[in-house]
């Protein structure tokens, strides 16, 4: 695993030097590096990832001795999602500073505070756990959060303990990313469309405190008047305890933002790039505030290359994805969706247009897209529409894609759940689709309302 996992690090560092150098030499070890990469990781990768990312890569090999033209140079082909992949590689010091801090034990307390609840206050408390746990620990966040309340809820049954960590867990997850600025659709989306993240970030927050509270409400209907038999109430650390690690948190995230804020406002350099370069320097700089440098300096390569390890299969599936990404636009197949798309757009309304690339995005996830290679294939067909409507874009790509988080197989977050719950990962998934349309829906008409009004 330790030659694969330099390999990422190469990978990661020619990407991040080659956005400030742009050296040709540099995008040839990014291309050498991500074929080294794939042929390494295409065992390793599960079977989904794999059968996936081969049905990337056929076609793409297959569409580049057909119609790429020969004076296109091959290794410039790979790595067009690495910035993506920088950022899945390095978001694990997020979660090193929180577990020195004993952040993640601070946010448990909130589930077992106090007199023992009833089943609405325990969905409620965590949802609000995962929620704010998931700005730093990511998909880190399923596993302390499952731990936490398991055993709490025993007397539910199978079946609803599944759905109530389907819904509590997978809902507060993507309801909290529509704003995160570590998300990589949403700095995938502000890079394709140009928007300012202070400028989306009332919409997005408001969507996502919106939906959390149907959720809620939805909950409190369903939970109605069952109690928690074998919950006991949990002694915590003291209230002043948890407020002090509260406010550390709100003062780390805010910092975060405005950091990247005031990065993306001074440098020319992709939104993604900012939030990629700024995640190690800032959570060692939170680690030396909190005093724990030197426990974070310890933890936070181990934490880097044990996560590595678990991404074989993302890796292998965007790099091959990226290859057919940067091939695609030059096969019959891309020229006829060019067509129809620009058909639509020029004859009917916005909102059949914005209908159509959601449930692209949607649908594709149900068979085993990631959103992120959905987006990647449908944003040459946005030009048009993006110049004309760029707020209301910005709200369709995030919304639509962060909801396929609830649903899409090959998304972490619900496979990692499902492990932990030791079921498969569509008994998690089909619990969500019903609120996913609904929230896909409201995110199309949010979008269209924008472009109108801001037209």
């Amino acid at each position: 695993m330790s030659h694969i996992f330099y390999l990422f690090i190469i990978l990661v560092g020619s990407y991040l030097l080659n956005e400030v150098f742009a050296l040709e030499a540099l995008q040839n070890v990014i291309g050498i590096t991500s074929i080294a990469i794939i042929l390494l990781t295409v065992k390793k990768a599960g079977p989904l990832y794999t059968w996936v990312g081969l049905s990337f890569l056929l076609l793409a090999i297959i569409s580049y001795v057909t119609v790429m033209p020969i004076d296109e140079p091959f290794l410039s082909l790979f790595g067009s999602l690495g910035g993506l992949l920088s950022l899945l590689f390095l978001l694990p010091c997020m979660s090193v500073v929180i577990s020195i801090g004993r952040y993640d034990q601070a946010l448990g307390n909130i589930i077992s505070h106090g007199p023992r609840p009833t089943a609405t206050t325990l969905y409620r408390r965590t949802s609000l756990v995962t929620y704010m746990l998931t700005l730093f620990l990511n998909v880190a966040t399923v596993p302390v959060v499952v731990s936490a309340v398991n055993n709490k809820i025993k007397s539910l049954g199978k079946e609803k303990i599944q759905q109530f960590f389907s819904h509590s867990l997978l809902r507060a997850y993507a309801f909290v990313l529509l704003w995160s600025p570590t998300e990589m659709l949403v700095a995938a989306t502000i890079d394709i469309t140009g928007q300012n993240f202070l400028t989306l970030l009332p919409t997005l927050l408001v969507i996502s405190i919106l939906f959390m509270s149907v959720d809620w409400y939805l909950h409190s209907r369903r939970y109605k008047g069952i109690n928690i038999d074998a919950l006991e109430a949990g002694e915590g650390n003291g209230q002043k305890h948890v407020t002090k690690k509260l406010l550390q948190m709100g003062l780390a995230i805010t910092t975060f933002i405005v950091l990247v804020l005031l990065f993306n406002t001074l440098s020319t350099q992709t939104f993604l790039f900012i939030v990629t370069t700024l995640i190690v320097p800032f959570t060692y700089g939170w680690a030396l505030f909190i005093k724990r440098g030197k426990r974070f300096r310890t933890l936070a390569f181990t934490r880097v290359k044990g996560n590595a390890g678990q991404m074989h299969g993302l890796f292998f599936l965007f790099l091959s994805a990226g290859f057919f990404v940067e091939v695609f636009p030059y096969t019959g197949v891309f020229e006829q969706l060019q067509m129809m798309l620009q058909h639509v757009y020029d004859n009917y309304t916005v909102l059949l247009f914005y209908a159509i690339i959601g449930f692209f995005i949607f649908g594709l996830a149900l068979i085993g897209f990631h959103p992120l290679i959905s987006i990647a294939l449908i944003t040459p067909f946005l030009g048009d529409v993006v110049a004309a409507y760029p707020y209301g874009v910005s709200i369709l790509l995030i919304g639509g894609g962060l909801c396929t988080i609830m649903i899409g197989p090959l998304n972490v977050t619900p496979t990692i759940l499902a492990m932990q719950l030791r079921v498969s990962p569509f008994a998690i998934i089909k619990r969500n689709i019903p609120f996913a349309l609904v929230f896909l829906t409201f995110i199309i008409l949010v979008a269209y309302g924008f472009s109108v009004l801001m037209s």
